[in-house]
């Protein structure tokens, strides 16, 4: 059977993300380790070429390092609240369990969901500042030359979805992926 990971965008792509990134700075600081004690056992000393190799070997593990902290850091998505929102949200294009990221904030973000210049999001998370997270992608959207948009992030489920059900009756703009895309763009 061959799993296909998630993509950004998708409910389980930051839990998978996670493991990744941690895997892979495990791995990093193991080589850097291993590249150490390799030239400490043939010399006998630090100084060799190889301890070179290995202090050069910790840039990458340590932005590796980075990544483990931001991914950390993202809190875990209700999956009952995905179901049942991905149940409700039938051809409004939408992307799930994102978080995104800024000089001051970060807002984890259940769902987006976008339409005929309208974007809503949804977050069942308290430390999400609404505001702050309708400001950000705004301005993130004038940034890029994506005009005209409309945001508005949900704290309240029900209202999420009726405002959902309302975008389906409306007729695609055709600039929908292009703003997903930026949203992806932008977060963990």
């Amino acid at each position: 059977m061959n799993k296909q990971k998630p993509k950004k965008g998708e409910y389980a792509y930051p839990m998978y993300e996670r493991k990744r990134v941690i895997l892979r700075t495990i791995l990093y600081f193991g080589i850097s380790i291993a590249v150490f004690v390799l030239g400490w056992a043939s010399t006998k000393t630090k100084d060799n070429l190889l301890t070179i190799v290995a202090v050069l070997g910790l840039l990458p593990s340590s932005k590796s390092l980075v990544s483990v902290i931001m991914y950390l850091r993202i809190p875990n998505f209700s999956q009952a609240l995905y179901k049942e929102i991905s149940e409700n949200i039938k051809t409004v294009p939408a992307i799930y369990s994102m978080y995104l990221t800024s000089y001051k904030k970060n807002f984890p973000v259940n769902c987006f969901a976008v339409r005929s210049g309208n974007l809503i999001g949804f977050t069942e998370f308290d430390i999400c500042d609404a505001d702050a997270c309708e400001k950000h992608i705004k301005e993130m959207l004038n940034q890029n030359v994506i005009k005209g948009v409309t945001v508005k992030i949900f704290k309240e489920r029900q209202k999420f979805e009726d405002r959902a059900v309302q975008l389906e009756a409306l007729e695609p703009s055709g600039r929908e992926e292009e703003i997903l895309t930026l949203l992806c763009d932008i977060s963990l």
